[in-house]
């Protein structure tokens, strides 16, 4: 438990509590209690599933208002028993930023959202309009008032997230992996607003977090669970600063990627083009709005593994929907083994192709992880008898075995992810696409599963990984492609590029 002072007053407390998800055996944690203090950061730690995220749903109210189980043990804010307080009560003094920021969205545009909370609070119109300047100025996006949420990208929509959280002002701050989905000048400048949110407005900061070393020495409190959900550690930063950096710390593997691209050429794009029409816009009029694709061009090679990098907002993730027909590009071509992307029909496109999406949610449509991964071979002419051992070879592969009868919807951000990779692997098409693959995913799974895709190239896959992770890139990437302004500006070897980044 932290030590309580004048100086460090426990606003938030959690006090011997035990939780069990309904239909679950084990519960996520038993006799947790820790407490946080007031105007402090406080950082959570530990393996996919250890049950981080669950905590910040126990301080939010989701658990067990909306997550059913059973519960024992007490919560308090300001010593006020809020147990059995439900969320909508709680979110004048809590905000809550969850992982995957689109699933907080209530609206369509950033001044909507934004607006969304205040108007339930009933603040009045000119304040609104001030705080909403004033939190986009804040996570640096001014100018975007009028902007579809759905243009942003991933890393922009985080901070959206964020400054919906922030015009209302709550006392404690909840965030769920608030860097996943950054590149890493954005990262830092989310992790100087917590810092400025903590020490400027005093507000109570705790957070879930994988890159949790680039923020230590700011970090006030720390928590450290292990994968059975008990606590390893806990306490005052500096006191225990050497003990936290053992339990987190992991060297920078070195590049391990093997050359194993060929001549031939899978996917060739050039002088792509496109931009995202304005809201309310009819179909078929001149696009107006911002030039996201531009004048883009790219090759790349069968066996390669392919990484693409650039800041947020620059057209990555645009570009694979554009690949896979999401959207239409406006000027150039796209072909796939030679074809114009247009002449496949799109289950033959899904077929050659597989996507791994940023947020794995928008991917599941079934009712438990077993029949999720029956559904991918749905269409496949193999018999039962082989279907269920490339499913049970797959379970095994990514360490879901214990939770083949559980929803996909109920798992770890890690376990979520893993699922969505391993779906794809059981079709066997010959070219992969990973949008963020590793989001969510701590240091030992994240390694292991971009050792997996490294064998899937060694066997023959070529793979196109979006990410910001520029350590993953430099150990297990053969090429890297860096966009800027909707347009490649490198294509190199990754030892090349990083002599030339560096």
């Amino acid at each position: 438990m932290c030590k309580i002072t004048k100086e460090n007053r426990c606003c938030l407390k959690i006090e011997d509590v035990t939780y069990c998800y309904d239909g679950e055996r084990l519960p996520v944690w038993q006799h947790l209690s820790c407490c946080f203090s007031e105007g402090k950061i406080h950082a959570i730690s530990g393996p996919s599933g250890c049950g981080k995220s669950s905590i910040l749903y126990l301080l939010d109210g989701l658990i067990p208002h909306m997550y059913e189980g059973e519960l024992k043990g007490k919560i308090y804010l300001n010593e006020e028993d809020i147990t059995d307080v439900m969320p909508r009560y709680r979110c004048d003094k809590i905000g809550f930023v969850m992982q995957n920021p689109e699933s907080q969205f209530t609206t369509f545009t950033v001044e909507e959202e934004l607006a969304f909370g205040m108007e339930n609070l009933c603040t009045p119109v000119p304040e609104m309009e001030e705080r909403i300047k004033e939190a986009l100025k804040f996570v640096g996006m001014e100018g975007y008032e009028k902007i579809d949420l759905n243009q942003l990208s991933g890393g922009q929509k985080q901070k959206i997230a964020i400054a919906s959280l922030i015009v209302t002002k709550p006392k404690v701050l909840l965030l769920d992996e608030p860097t996943a989905n950054l590149d890493p000048e954005s990262r830092k400048q989310i992790f100087q607003l917590i810092i400025r949110l903590a020490h400027e407005q005093k507000m109570t900061i705790i957070l879930v977090e994988h890159n949790i070393v680039e923020i230590m020495d700011d970090v006030d409190w720390m928590m450290v669970l292990n994968e059975n959900g008990e606590i390893v550690l806990q306490g005052d930063m500096q006191e225990h600063k050497d003990q936290f950096h053992k339990l987190i710390q992991h060297e920078e593997g070195i590049n391990s990627a093997i050359e194993h691209a060929t001549n031939e050429s899978v996917l060739d794009i050039e002088h792509l083009e496109f931009t995202y029409p304005i809201p309310g816009q009819r179909r078929n009029a001149k696009k107006t709005g911002k030039k996201i694709i531009n004048d883009l061009s790219m090759h790349v090679k069968s066996q390669e593994f392919l990484a693409i990098v650039g800041e947020n907002g620059v057209g990555k993730t645009t570009l694979m929907r554009l690949i896979f027909r999401i959207c239409k590009q406006d000027a150039g071509t796209i072909k796939l083994y030679g074809k114009p992307i247009e002449s496949y029909h799109k289950r033959e496109l899904y077929h050659q192709i597989g996507l791994v999406f940023q947020n794995p949610e928008n991917q599941f449509i079934t009712n438990t992880v077993w029949e999720e991964l029956m559904f991918s071979l749905k269409r496949i002419k193999i018999s039962q008898q082989e279907k269920e051992e490339r499913v049970n070879k797959m379970l095994e592969k990514f360490h879901l075995e214990e939770h083949k009868e559980k929803s996909p919807f109920v798992l770890s951000q890690g376990q979520k992810r893993r699922l969505s990779v391993a779906s794809m692997l059981l079709t066997n098409q010959k070219i992969l696409f990973l949008d963020e693959p590793t989001y969510g995913q701590d240091f030992e799974n994240r390694q292991e599963l971009m050792k997996d895709m490294q064998k899937l190239v060694e066997e023959g896959i070529t793979i196109v990984m979006i990410t910001h992770d520029l350590a993953l890139v430099k150990q297990y990437a053969t090429c890297v492609a860096e966009i800027e302004k909707g347009k490649v500006i490198k294509y190199l070897p990754t030892k090349e590029y990083f002599q030339v980044r560096d």
